[in-house]
């Protein structure tokens, strides 16, 4: 370990992107004497929260006192400026301070989702004594990684580096130079001033010695992140590996991917999941044992996300869900979560399932679930959406003292009250029990006592049959039901408060799938409208507010204003998001503007010498630029490039082989990682397996968007799908400006007199087939997936 040779942190392995890191022992050592306390693993409390989001902590002081972050834009820096703490914001004036005064700084880095942040917030940052400390022998800074992901990043490298674990809230000691020499997570009150003390005491023991030591972090993590190239990856071996490892870590009885705490991880298990099901179940050379395979990994997947959509990280009386949950059943809900990813993916199994499954029924029901709660609670009047909601919230107006999950949770007795005769059967259907139906063991600080956490504990037929009801009586009921509680709870209980700063980068992401909610769920027309106007609402906020049209930049975020400078997620997830809003809507503008800001990205990320994407803007603060390819609670950047340059190259076939060419060079780039732990980038690895297959333009010469030609091409997953529109009433001269098929069209349409009649022209490998003016004959053309 590349540590400071005081301090000593025990090694546990943990995966990278779990929050918390378990008990611990920190040891600071000084001869003769060893002082060791506990890292104390948080308590994992219920918390219902969404990163497209829900749910997130507020942490106020009481004094009255206001602290320099009160001029911050960041919900999460507000929450902290009432602090007794002298904080300062990630700038320059800091870096300037602690150089004057010779101090180490002290970095806290969280976010407005995180209910442990708070906890310290509450504990430590609020403590007259504990502030005096830091305010005498730090420069106190605080971060919001969802502004800053580029700082976070860094140091939380250097904290799994040194730990085995992460997570947040993320502590990092640094000399005045940035460099990091000691870090932590969650320390209760008593050991952080311990821990304080005893560093500010090291420091000005042997100072050189701290900035010795966090001069080598850097310069390791700097050749670290230098990994040579390694050409000629085999995508089809990785994906084989990945589908592997889900398949020994599934849990074939209550769904999901290893043990509790239980998390979706849309990019790291459902994304490549419906991919590789459908390279092998379209795939004519498959043998029948990679076939069942295949198939194999689309019921994971479509199991897992039923399980969800029954379990208690959904919000059933309010819509939207949960970032995890903290036991193996799906039913006491945690954190935050990203509500666009879960979206996404229910469509794509719904596109995989044959028609009249029960369970293609059971995702329709969640992507609606999902597009109904963002429209409602986390929209901007504008149309952008919001980052979270809050995890604790008063459980009265009358109360005076927040708890997690408050808004969300019900007691039997108030079930009685509210519901009357039809109390016992809502609460059998929701599992709900006198006592509370919460695991006291994932419940430690008590607050869910004596309540209940709603879930999906009996079927409609199984309610049926016990209260002697039919299915529709049943169903119907619990809807006046749960309209009931929502009007009860809205009206009595304070709604958690919302971190109302709009991403770019979580935008993206939910353009992308409220796109996917017009094309796939077309059976519903009120809907599908409202999820393409929804989608380009959003876009229209991020072009009018986070993008800068001279420069061609964007912004990451907006609160009061345009945020930091926009980072390559903030690019890869827009362009992602544009991509799919072009297919959806047939307007090139949405294409054309994707391109322009590929063109940027590759202008700012790009790395010629070493291939690949940089993660993070140019910043002279962030001492090492590091290309972080691994997914975590979001796909990378890197691995969205991949699958976004894969596509533009047949968007914009002029540049193909540019395209390409970065293609490869980001594979070749992540080469080494790729064939180690083909598993922590399963979405670059999916996205390749796509691009190996060959992707296959579509081509829909007409003006319908209700064509039937469309409806047929969108009622199949089809990943290496590529969906250009052609309106011969308004030929897409922007388009035809990058792609020779379209100039082609636009040269034989000006020869041609008379009506033109609807087709669909299919092109592979740059070789196009004859129109084809028959939806059966379409038919035949289509990928048909095994099942489906």
């Amino acid at each position: 370990m590349f540590f400071l040779s005081h301090l000593k942190v025990s090694r546990v392995l943990l995966p990278t992107r779990l929050l918390w890191s378990p008990r611990r022992t920190i040891h600071l050592k000084q001869s003769p004497r060893i002082h060791k306390f506990p890292l104390a693993r948080p308590t994992t409390l219920p918390s219902c929260t969404h990163m497209f989001a829900k749910k997130m902590s507020t942490a106020h002081g009481g004094s009255g006192h206001k602290n320099r972050l009160a001029k911050a834009k960041s919900p999460y820096l507000l929450q902290h400026a009432q602090n007794p703490v002298d904080w300062y914001e990630w700038a320059q004036e800091a870096f300037d301070k602690a150089k004057l005064e010779r101090k180490p700084i002290f970095l806290s880095v969280g976010y407005s989702a995180c209910h442990w942040c708070h906890v310290l917030a509450h504990e430590s940052f609020e403590d007259e004594v504990t502030a005096k400390i830091m305010n005498e022998y730090y420069v106190n800074v605080k971060v919001d990684r969802e502004e800053r992901p580029d700082v976070d990043r860094l140091y939380m490298t250097f904290l799994q580096a040194t730990t085995g674990g992460g997570g947040w809230p993320m502590s990092v000691w640094l000399t005045p130079d940035l460099h990091p020499f000691f870090a932590g997570t969650y320390f209760p009150p008593g050991n952080f001033r311990q821990v304080l003390i005893k560093l500010a005491e090291i420091w000005e023991r042997d100072p050189e010695r701290c900035i010795a030591s966090g001069k080598q972090i850097i310069e390791v993590l700097q050749q670290s992140s230098k990994a040579a190239p390694e050409s000629g990856v085999d995508v089809k071996p990785l994906a084989e590996k990945i589908l592997t490892h889900l398949e020994k870590r599934f849990d074939a009885k209550e769904g999901g991917f290893g043990r509790a705490p239980k998390f979706p991880s849309p990019s790291q298990t459902l994304y490549p999941l419906a991919r590789i099901a459908a390279y092998y179940l379209n795939n004519p050379s498959a043998t029948a044992q990679v076939k069942e395979s295949a198939g194999k990994a689309r019921d994971m997947a479509v199991f897992t996300m039923t399980k969800i959509y029954n379990g208690g990280i959904r919000d059933v009386v309010g819509g939207g869900f949960s970032r995890y949950s903290v036991d193996e059943r799906w039913h006491v809900p945690h954190c935050d979560y990203d509500e666009a990813q879960l979206l996404s993916s229910a469509l794509e199994l719904y596109q995989l399932l044959p028609s009249g499954s029960h369970d293609k029924t059971t995702l329709e029901l969640m992507a609606k679930d999902i597009v109904s709660y963002v429209a409602r609670d986390l929209r901007s009047p504008q149309g952008g959406f919001y980052s979270a909601e809050d995890a604790d919230s008063l459980p009265s107006h009358e109360s005076t003292v927040k708890k997690e999950g408050a808004f969300y949770v019900w007691t039997a007795k108030q079930l009685d009250e509210l519901l009357d005769a039809d109390a016992e059967l809502f609460k059998y259907h929701f599992g709900v029990k006198a006592e509370g139906n919460c695991d006291p063991s994932h419940d430690i600080q008590g607050e869910l006592k004596g309540q209940n956490v709603l879930s999906t504990a009996h079927t409609l037929e199984e309610t049926a049959q016990k209260f002697g009801k039919s299915h529709e009586e049943v169903q119907k009921t619990l809807e006046v039901n749960l309209a009931t509680l929502r009007d009860y709870r809205n009206k009595h209980r304070p709604r958690p408060h919302l971190d109302d700063k709009i991403l770019a980068c979580w935008n993206g992401l939910m353009i992308s799938g409220l796109s996917k909610t017009y094309e796939v769920l077309q059976s519903d027309p009120e809907i599908a409208r409202k999820a393409l106007q929804l989608a380009e609402d959003s876009a229209t906020f991020i072009r009018a507010h986070l993008y800068d049209e001279k420069s061609g930049t964007l912004r990451r975020s907006y609160r009061e204003g345009p945020g930091p400078t926009g980072q390559a997620d903030d690019y890869a997830f827009l362009i992602q998001g544009l991509l799919d809003l072009y297919e959806a809507s047939a307007k090139e503008e949405y294409l054309l503007w994707a391109l322009r800001l590929q063109e940027k990205q590759d202008e700012l990320f790009y790395d010629p010498e070493g291939g690949g994407y940089f993660a993070s803007a140019p910043d002279e603060h962030i001492l090492v630029r590091m290309k972080d390819a691994q997914d975590g609670a979001e796909p990378s950047a890197v691995s969205v490039a991949v699958s976004n340059l894969q596509r533009l190259a047949h968007f914009a076939e002029d540049n193909h082989s540019a395209f390409t060419e970065k293609t490869t060079s980001t594979l070749a780039s992540n080469g080494q990682f790729l064939k180690q732990a083909p598993h922590a980038l399963a979405y670059m690895v999916s996205a390749a397996l796509t691009g190996e297959k060959g992707y296959m333009q579509f081509i829909y010469e007409g003006t319908s968007q209700d064509s039937p030609f469309l409806k047929l091409i969108r009622s199949t997953f089809i990943p290496n799908r590529v969906l250009i529109h052609f309106d011969p009433s308004n030929p897409p001269r922007g388009i035809a400006k990058h792609n020779g098929s379209v100039r082609s069209l636009i040269e034989e349409l000006e020869k041609k007199e008379g009506e033109h009649r609807e087709n669909v022209m299919i092109c592979e490998n740059f070789t196009c087939g004859l129109p084809i003016e028959s939806v059966d004959e379409l038919k035949q053309k289509l990928p048909i997936l095994s099942g489906a």
